[in-house]
């Protein structure tokens, strides 16, 4: 038996953990993130001891606190969980130079080659300790859970060095972070994102080599990962409700239901197939950054200085990641949910805040539609090259300082804070401008589990 090499790594609750981890009075009850307005936004992320009360992400704030009005609601901060996932990548990445990130909060790690390096481990403490033993070739532990005595299994041997690869990787991210996370071992990516899910909270699953079909069949539709409720609903109207059910119907009757390559793609899925190679990191097509108003405005100079905030926003984010934008575009939705966009190009590729702020303006100038209400506003960069190949003017114009300026205000903000430093339009959001019709102004922008 060949060792499952493909992890799924998955911070548990990861917004409302690191709340709980920063503000240790927390820990233990009820706590949610996503938007401390009691009317508006939906749930980001909700703790574990949330949801008994059926609270989860996606839902809407005020169906959140009719279910758990006793929980503590939080607007959350997106610069903490950043730092918190850097710290979690920097742990994976010390185990394998393999790494392929989904987001702030979840990855894949490839142990592919790595058995002369963690071989021996297997044969150590983490190696032996026991599992218990699920359905369909799934060893599961879960941390602060004894195994009872009766389902005591160790993994097989060959299986073993990766388990204790595994619960070592969750014991370094604890002690460096706090934080929990669930680990999935498998042969393919796919059945490994199901053994993490299947592992929470808390917990490692390794699925045996050879045993992905089998652990798919005790699971449900709704645990596989990729079936989303449309593809479930359309097969319910054939009365389809189990995976082996699933499993009965031809691939050309699915090519028929699902498209040419939906159909096999799903034929694939129940049957526990997935790619086993971890994707490169690939680079962006755009960057954008949006806020929605507590209250509706008619304020253009209000807007005008959060198009500041978030050009300044686009601009960091693009310096970040090497890139520059040729097209920036401006997103507006009305009080009444109609969403505008509009795009004007650079001329030439751009990280500049300035550049990007004044394009921006000038489409709001544009567009703008005096009393009519703006519920939420965005700017993005679009049409992505790298920054370097970016060849600069003969006659510079200042923009040699500019970029000085911009590396020295990055700097700051990676250090204190991206409100360490402001430029005068932003200071009229901090000024109160507006602030009788507009409430708390600014929400940290739309954050995904």
């Amino acid at each position: 038996m060949e060792a499952p090499t493909i992890l799924h790594v998955d911070i548990d609750a990861f917004f409302a953990s690191v709340e709980q981890v920063l503000r240790p009075e927390l820990r233990g009850r009820p706590v949610v993130v996503g938007s401390a307005h009691p009317r508006r936004g939906v749930v980001a992320s909700a703790s574990y001891e949330a949801r008994p009360y059926g609270l989860k992400a996606g839902m809407p704030i005020v169906r959140a606190r009719e279910l758990c009005p006793q929980a503590v609601y939080l607007a959350g901060s997106f610069r903490e969980y950043e730092r918190f996932s850097r710290e979690v990548f920097d742990v994976l990445e010390g185990v394998s130079p393999a790494v392929e990130g989904l987001g702030l909060d979840e990855a894949y790690v490839d142990l592919g080659g790595c058995e002369r390096l963690y071989g021996i481990w297997g044969a150590g403490p983490l190696g032996r300790l026991p599992f218990a033993e699920g359905e369909g070739g799934a060893h599961v532990r879960r941390e602060g859970r004894a195994v009872p005595p009766a389902e005591r299994v160790l993994l097989p041997g060959e299986c073993r060095w990766v388990g204790a690869v595994a619960l070592r990787l969750k014991r370094l991210v604890r002690a460096r972070t706090g934080l929990n996370v669930s680990v999935g071992c498998a042969s393919n990516k796919l059945v490994a994102k199901a053994a993490s899910d299947f592992a929470k909270p808390s917990g490692v699953a390794l699925i045996e080599p050879g045993r992905e079909a089998d652990f798919f069949l005790a699971l449900a539709l709704k645990d596989l990962p990729g079936l989303g409720p449309a593809a479930r609903e359309r097969l319910g109207r054939w009365n389809v409700r189990t995976v082996a059910q699933a499993r009965v119907l031809p691939q050309e009757l699915l090519c028929c239901a699902f498209g040419a390559r939906g159909g096999p793609a799903l034929y694939r899925l129940l049957r526990g197939e997935g790619d086993a190679q971890l994707q490169p990191p690939s680079r962006p097509k755009s960057v954008s950054r949006e806020t929605t108003f507590w209250t509706s405005s008619i304020d253009r100079a209000f807007v005008e200085a959060m198009l500041c905030y978030l050009s300044e926003r686009v601009g960091g984010a693009l310096r970040r990641e090497g890139l520059a934008g040729r097209t920036v575009r401006l997103r507006l939705r009305y009080e009444d949910f109609t969403t505008l966009e509009f795009s004007r190009s650079a001329g030439e590729p751009t990280c500049e805040d300035q550049d990007i702020y004044s394009l921006a303006r000038g489409l709001l100038g544009a567009h703008w539609i005096r009393g009519r209400r703006l519920r939420l506003v965005g700017v993005g960069a679009h049409r992505l090259v790298p920054a370097d190949g970016v060849q600069s003017g003969l006659f510079d114009d200042g923009a040699f300082n500019r970029r000085r300026i911009n590396r020295c205000l990055d700097g700051l903000r990676e250090r204190f804070g991206f409100s360490v430093v402001q430029r005068g339009p932003c200071l009229q959001l901090s000024e109160g401008l507006g602030a009788d019709r507009h409430g708390p102004k600014l929400r940290t922008p739309a954050l995904s589990r």
